[in-house]
């Protein structure tokens, strides 16, 4: 008698499949065979085919599984002692109705295979939490071995990928770069004991708590990153490990959650990975606050011109811009310092006038008028930017005037802008 199985293929831990063997009898009629099922770990045997026949066992039914790799299970499509249809063979000799067996049966009831036919059985089987190997199939008559067995049936296991705990920007609160982005992110290890090298895809969603983990990407709450963009990596990857990492660059103006609108919320970090069968695994960061970001830039000098003493700049002004590169509206206190020549001659920083508007200098009833020693806010009110272009700026204008006895030589100082809540 000879006996081939189709090939098994692979199963998730828990899950119940169904084998089918076919048996062929190429010798004498044979009566009353109870076709047992046995199982071994293929382990590094190159092919089913060449295990040890001292390595098999008997599949357990389920009330004795145990710690067994593999047990007979139940089947809700099939009942146990049903008969069995031509499926492998097709027309291909005579076929003689087999049987299904399920738990908690391990082998069938008293059957015969005349010379030249051959017969299908089916078993239902699930590999347990224990499999950690690929598994071989054979059946014998009541655990006496056949006389060939041309082809083994093999069992892979196919584990989906799980994730450790995940971290956004290593559990710290964010703090974001004036102007430009910052670099944060989602990090966890992720394992799948079918081998890291099973691991083909991931995919990233940083946002604010409001926005919701299926947001539209908006530079200001929600960013998406993936393995097909380049933002998600599979890294530092051993046997069934890789370290996932996956980075957003986070605009300056993205939305704080530490005061203002957004307080209360948080960002939070939201992961998925999936291996080469498309099984998954997701799991959140918790969440971490956003600070808020108050900064400005100035774009240029002041520069007053030439002026002559006892004079001042009337209704010529100099001019700067001012920008807010932060996340939260702003005001500006300027603060400055006396002019100097290097030497003994000083004109006092309050010589200086500023507005937002162009005026005289010697009638402007809006101007502020500078301090060397506190700090004077100008209401520029920059509204919180919601992209980099364009930008949230206002242009300042500037006069001075010169008191008598300045010598004529050029004077310089320092005007200090800080960027203030509104």
């Amino acid at each position: 008698m000879a006996i081939g199985l189709d090939t098994f293929g692979s199963a998730v831990p828990n899950t119940v499949v169904r084998l089918r063997l076919a048996i062929e009898n190429s010798g004498l009629d044979i009566t009353g065979h109870q076709f047992r099922l046995e199982y071994a770990a293929k382990a590094a045997a190159p092919t089913c085919e060449s295990v040890s026949a001292g390595n098999y066992v008997t599949v357990p039914n389920q009330a004795l599984c145990g710690s067994s790799p593999v047990c007979m299970a139940t089947s809700s499509n099939v009942s146990n002692g049903a008969g069995t249809t031509d499926l492998l063979f097709g027309t291909n000799g005579t076929f003689s109705t087999g049987e299904i067996v399920t738990s908690p049966g391990n082998e069938t009831s008293a059957l015969n295979v005349d010379q030249d036919f051959y017969t299908e059985l089916e078993y239902a089987v699930v590999p347990t939490i224990n499999a950690s190997d690929a598994y071989c199939f054979r059946v014998t008559n009541a655990g006496a071995e056949l006389d060939f067995y041309g082809t083994v049936a093999e069992l892979g296991l196919q584990f989906d990928p799980s994730l450790s705990a995940v971290a956004l920007n290593d559990g710290l609160s964010i703090s974001l770069t004036p102007g430009t982005t910052t670099p944060v992110i989602a990090s966890t290890t992720v394992t799948d004991f079918n081998g890291a090298g099973d691991l083909v895809h991931a995919t990233a969603t940083i946002y604010r708590s409001g926005a919701g983990a299926g947001c539209t990407a908006d530079n200001n709450n929600c960013y998406i990153m993936s393995t097909e963009s380049g933002q998600c990596n599979f890294i530092n990857c051993s046997g069934d490990s890789c370290n996932l990492s996956c980075e957003a660059d986070v605009f300056f103006h993205a939305d704080p959650t530490d005061a203002s609108t957004y307080e209360g919320e948080e960002w939070l970090a939201y992961v998925e990975v999936e291996d080469t069968a498309g099984g998954y695994d997701f799991d959140s960061a918790p969440g971490v606050e956003l600070i808020t970001l108050r900064a400005l830039q100035v774009d240029s000098l002041i520069n007053y011109g030439s002026l002559a003493p006892d004079s001042n700049t009337e209704s010529f002004n100099a001019s700067t811009t001012v920008t807010n590169l932060g996340n939260a509206p702003i005001n500006v206190d300027v603060e400055a310092t006396d002019l100097s020549d290097g030497g003994s001659s000083i004109i006092p920083a309050e010589q200086q006038k500023m507005a937002t508007t162009t005026f005289t200098y010697s009638a402007c009833v809006t101007c502020y008028q500078l301090s060397s020693t506190t700090p004077v806010t100008l209401g520029v009110n920059l509204s919180k930017p919601s992209m980099v272009a364009p930008p949230v700026e206002s242009e300042v204008f500037w006069g001075i005037a010169v008191p008598y006895g300045i010598n004529s030589a050029p004077h310089s100082g320092q005007n200090i802008f800080t960027a203030i809540g509104i």
